[in-house]
């Protein structure tokens, strides 16, 4: 194969084949030997249609998928295992030693039995299945805080470790996680599978006929579900679930407390912000209370205000760039940067009064106005702008116009203001118009 698009198919296999690591070690080697051969790593198009081309081996094996396989050297060259033909190609193609690449895998620290999990997770999770609860009730245990250092000391006796630090390792996110394991807990519960207390990272069991899963994967009941998003936020920060399921079920008390504390009330605007990130119910909510709440609503548009009088002094001190009244995007010299930079202090103190950032905004305005009108190509841009604009606006205003209903209530106080407009005009375009005439006898 020697187009991008020939190189593509290949390619796209051995990426397939690297991730599905539970079946793909059979046919990863032979392809890896294909995409040497071949030289189909060097230049090949994605799925989405782009075109990538790499110079070396190795940049094609890190780079993230689709760009390349998002593996290490080391990662490919246990896939390859024993097929010696593969490794001295790999070899060959890297210009090192087999015995370089065989020393640098057999010296680099093993991965934990819970961490190889873990990744067979992540590159898998969405399949769903029982391997995959396996996966998660042998290695996780919820609200468990190893020591620094503990975890993967021993790989021979590995600890299990939460859904957080598990969830990182796949790659992947607490929820999920959480999902496997809650479905793996219901079917321990009915003796289907063993309870955790008797599984430990890197045990195999006997695994349930595949149909049943999805019984246990997808069917839980409302409330439990509230207590596992529960579970899941302690485990992630690490607090006590039983405290944050007494305040849950409290709302009255976490209400007063919120009322009667400025600590509390300061923590929970905080976790509002923090869930209205992926919450849009809560997004919509909080945007109609602030609209349909006068002061709430002026108090936000004086925040706003305050916010984008802070952006420009910033912009025209930390990056120099500043924009004029007409608009233009300009670059300010550097003595006019360092004069804006004084009043850096002010908008980056969030205890800033608002007058004090207004009035830092419009030192800083001044010192734009100097820098328009010390350079005469700008200030002749700026005054072009400025007429564009107003000439633009008017246009605007005047194709707005239907002459139909002009017509039918057109009065003489009308007439005279449109001819006005008109005369006014005719006089400027007749001015410009003899400047252009006598442009044209001068040259």
């Amino acid at each position: 194969m020697n187009t991008s698009d020939g190189n593509a198919v290949l390619v796209n296999a051995l990426s397939s084949s690297v991730r599905t690591t539970l079946n793909g070690m059979e046919t990863a080697p032979a392809l890896i030997r294909r995409v040497l051969e071949e030289g189909s790593w060097r230049r090949f198009t994605t799925p989405r249609g782009e075109h990538v081309e790499h110079a070396t081996f190795e940049s094609f094996v890190t780079s993230t998928p689709t760009h390349g396989l998002g593996k290490t050297i080391e990662e490919i060259v246990r896939i390859i295992g024993t097929e010696e033909e593969v490794l001295e190609l790999l070899a060959e193609t890297l210009e090192v030693e087999v015995g370089d690449l065989r020393s640098t895998t057999a010296t680099r620290t093993e991965v934990s039995a819970v961490a190889r999990d873990a990744q067979q997770f992540g590159a898998h999770a969405r399949a769903g299945g029982w391997i995959f609860g396996l996966l998660v009730a042998r290695n996780v245990q919820p609200g468990v805080r190893p020591t620094a250092g503990e975890v993967g000391a021993d790989i021979d006796r590995p600890r299990k470790v939460t859904a957080a630090k598990f969830a990182m390792m796949a790659g992947t996110g607490v929820p999920r996680v959480m999902r496997f394991y809650k479905a793996w807990e219901r079917a321990a519960e009915a003796s289907v599978v063993p309870d955790f207390d008797s599984l430990a990272p890197g045990m195999s069991v006997d695994l349930p006929d595949p149909e049943l899963w999805a019984e246990y994967f997808t069917s839980y009941e409302r409330s439990g579900d509230r207590r596992e998003s529960i579970a899941e936020q302690a485990d992630i920060a690490g607090s006590s679930y039983a405290e944050a399921l007494k305040v849950a079920e409290r709302p009255g008390a976490l209400r007063t407390a919120i009322l009667g504390d400025a600590k509390t009330a300061e923590a929970a605007r905080v976790a509002l912000m923090d869930r209205m990130q992926d919450d849009p119910s809560l997004q919509l909510s909080m945007a109609k209370t602030l609209a349909q709440e006068p002061e709430l609503k002026k108090a936000l548009a004086g925040e706003t205000r305050r916010a984008e009088r802070a952006m420009c002094v910033r912009q025209a001190a930390e990056q120099g760039k500043a924009r004029t009244p007409a608009g233009q995007a300009i670059e300010l010299p550097e003595p006019a940067r360092e004069r804006a930079s004084e009043h850096l202090a002010v908008v980056n103190d969030p205890d800033s009064e608002a007058e004090a950032v207004e009035n830092a905004y419009e030192a800083v305005q001044a010192i734009i106005a100097e820098a328009v009108e010390a350079d005469p190509e700008i200030q002749s841009r700026e005054q072009r702008s400025k007429f564009q604009k107003a000439l633009s606006s008017t246009v605007r205003s005047i194709e707005s116009i239907d002459p139909d209903d002009l017509i039918a209530v057109a009065d003489d106080d009308l007439r005279k203001s449109i001819s006005a407009a008109q005369k006014r005009i005719n006089e400027l375009a007749e001015l410009l118009n003899q400047q252009k005439t006598n442009q044209l006898r001068a040259v």
